[in-house]
């Protein structure tokens, strides 16, 4: 992380190296091609060439939190017994979302995860529960689980049922989940886990531009790009799979490094595994009880407009980035079912109408998209849209020889969080448009 825009990091022991692909990189000038008379047939004119800027774009498993992670003495977001419990990836996400961005002050905070909202472990403090409902052992329990923040019951740290959940009310020491969670553990010996819930705020405004070294395994080969800004992370979730994320970012400096080359190890994390239901995997639209199926061609993603201030004093040629316009949205193509709904201009059932699908575009019906996948603690992912719209025509294309609906959900506005304890949305998933976490 750079201290401010405009002033890369140049302190060796601050980069660590990413489990990724290897990386997309474009350079880029400014320029300008002027038919200028050079005086002689057929010669070229110069080029004027203007400011640089690069593109880079990698792709990542989603990782969970650190290898050996014990829950029972080191907590997300706290100091680590080891490498930090929050993997990298995870930090820069929180940092383009904006999450609480106020609280990293330094590249040690920003990979120590301080802008994501965490809960901390509390041995038996599970009284009771149902798939909807956790109760906790006392007031003291239930205050180190924020409203918004993803909350996970387990009888132990290897079990492989833990109940997961977004927490979307909280009155004395019940926690009530914003859809039925999958396992039901209601085990008054059970524990709560630590979480890390990034979230989209209005502190995208405070993102912190990022310094990365794309190196070889020699020291003279190092590639610096500078004032780095997340242009847009694109998860996928497909069924029987990994979960991947994909960074973009627009860089607006760059330059070769000839001192600082060389390859480094990564850190070892959990690996979030694959979406099948052995991994308490499931997909739930609208909030409903059941597992949806028949899901392919899942994505989530967060993008963002780079609006630049241009600046002739700056070193670049720009003094600051505004984020514009943040947008988060699921994708999804979806089998037309005999047991769909059909829809009249009211929005009632009818034998003839608009597809529910279509009627919930046409009418702006709200519908939330809630993913979750997790085999055991520090393997768990999870990601909602609690409120979202469909913004342009679910189109139909053949699958084999299915009819399915292409689907973009776009989160948008939401207002239905309530806490009796003094959660807020500058420093608190509580009433965020949309999240995503890892236990």
């Amino acid at each position: 992380m750079q201290s401010a825009f405009g002033t890369p990091n140049t302190t060796d022991s601050d980069f660590v190296a990413l489990l990724a692909e290897a990386p997309t990189v474009s350079f880029e000038h400014e320029s300008q091609d002027l038919d200028l008379m050079t005086g002689q047939v057929g010669a070229a004119p110069e080029t004027l060439v203007g400011r640089r800027k690069a593109t880079l774009t990698f792709k990542l498993p989603l990782e969970g939190f650190v290898s050996g992670y014990d829950p029972t003495s080191e907590d997300p977001g706290g100091t680590p017994a080891g490498d930090e419990v929050i993997p990298t990836w995870f930090a820069m996400l929180a940092n383009a979302m904006g999450s609480n961005n106020s609280a990293v002050s330094s590249n040690a905070n920003f990979l120590r995860g301080l802008a994501c909202s965490t809960s901390q472990f509390t041995a038996g403090g599970m009284a009771s529960g149902t798939a909807t409902t956790i109760v906790c052992d006392n007031a003291t329990a239930s205050d180190k689980i924020d409203v918004g923040q993803l909350a996970v019951a387990s009888a132990s740290t290897t079990s492989t049922s833990p109940q997961i959940g977004w927490s979307k009310t909280k009155s004395g020491q019940t926690v009530t989940l914003f859809e039925a969670a999958k396992n039901d553990i209601n085990d008054p010996a059970a524990n709560l886990y630590g979480t890390a819930t990034a979230y989209a705020s209005s502190e995208v405004s405070g993102t912190n531009a990022l310094t990365f070294r794309w190196t070889g395994p020699e020291t003279v080969f190092c590639v610096e790009l500078l004032d780095a800004v997340c242009e847009k992370a694109r998860c996928t979730w497909n069924m029987g799979e990994v979960p991947t994320i994909e960074f973009t970012y627009k860089c607006y400096n760059f330059q070769l490094n000839k001192a600082d080359g060389g390859l480094g190890v990564p850190k070892a994390y959990n690996r979030i595994p694959q979406l099948i239901g052995t991994a308490n995997a499931r997909t739930v639209l609208m909030a409903e009880s059941s597992t949806q199926c028949g899901l392919e061609d899942c994505a989530w993603e967060w993008s963002a407009t780079l609006e630049d201030v241009v600046c002739h004093g700056a070193d670049s040629g720009v003094s600051a980035v505004n984020i514009v316009d943040p947008r988060i949205s699921a994708e999804f193509s979806i089998p037309h079912d005999s047991s769909d709904n059909a829809f009249d201009s009211a929005g009632s059932p009818a034998t003839v109408g608009q597809h529910v699908l279509q009627s919930a575009y046409e009418r702006q019906d709200r519908m939330s998209v809630g993913v979750y996948v997790g085999s055991q603690v520090g393997r768990i992912w999870a990601f909602l849209i609690p409120s979202g719209t469909i913004p342009e025509t679910p189109n139909v294309s053949m699958r084999d020889k299915t009819v399915a609906y292409s689907v973009k959900v776009q989160a948008a506005s939401y207002t239905g969080d309530t806490s009796d304890t003094a959660e807020t949305t500058l420093t608190s998933p509580i009433d965020s448009i949309a999240r995503m976490a890892l236990a």
